[in-house]
């Protein structure tokens, strides 16, 4: 519908994602560098449209002021579950990531869209981040229900 066109909306793709997780000697054994979990905020809020603004996202701003303890300058890339184009900018501004902050190199949900795993997708690609070397801090944010209901935000880090 007007004005979203084919581009801002995430295609519908079939997909599974799976994140194990390991104590660390275990974690040390399977990764040469694991991503540790440092940070870990859920919020939700209404579901009653009418009840709140849908131009912003105070779930998810709560949320990650929790997860990252307010440290938002040290984060390197962040993976954020965005499934249409203007659902970005909301998310973007909530989540008050630093201009050098790389959003979605693995193209994010608009690029592919496994339903009901996207938002642990977007967990692996962070940790995957980790584990290669290109980010030694990362987000990872996921939401669900109607008009970004519910956030979650994951921080992940590389330790030596």
């Amino acid at each position: 519908c007007d004005p979203l066109h084919r581009h801002d909306i995430a295609p519908i793709t079939d997909g599974a994602s799976i994140v194990v997780l390991a104590a660390d000697d275990r974690a040390r054994e399977l990764r040469e560098r694991p991503a540790w979990i440092t940070g870990f905020e859920h919020r939700i809020e209404t579901p009653v449209l009418g009840a709140r603004a849908l131009t912003t996202s105070p779930s998810t701003a709560a949320s990650v002021r929790a997860a990252t303890g307010g440290d938002l300058g040290s984060v390197d890339v962040a993976e954020i579950y965005a499934p249409f184009t203007h659902q970005h900018l909301i998310l973007t501004e909530a989540l008050g990531l630093a201009g050098a902050t790389r959003v979605n190199p693995s193209g994010g949900a608009l690029a592919a869209n496994p339903m009901f795993s996207t938002g642990l997708e977007r967990i692996g690609f962070a940790a995957r981040h980790i584990f290669d070397g290109s980010a030694q801090r990362a987000l990872a944010h996921a939401t669900s229900g109607p008009v970004l209901q519910q956030n979650l935000v994951a921080v992940l880090e590389g330790r030596n």
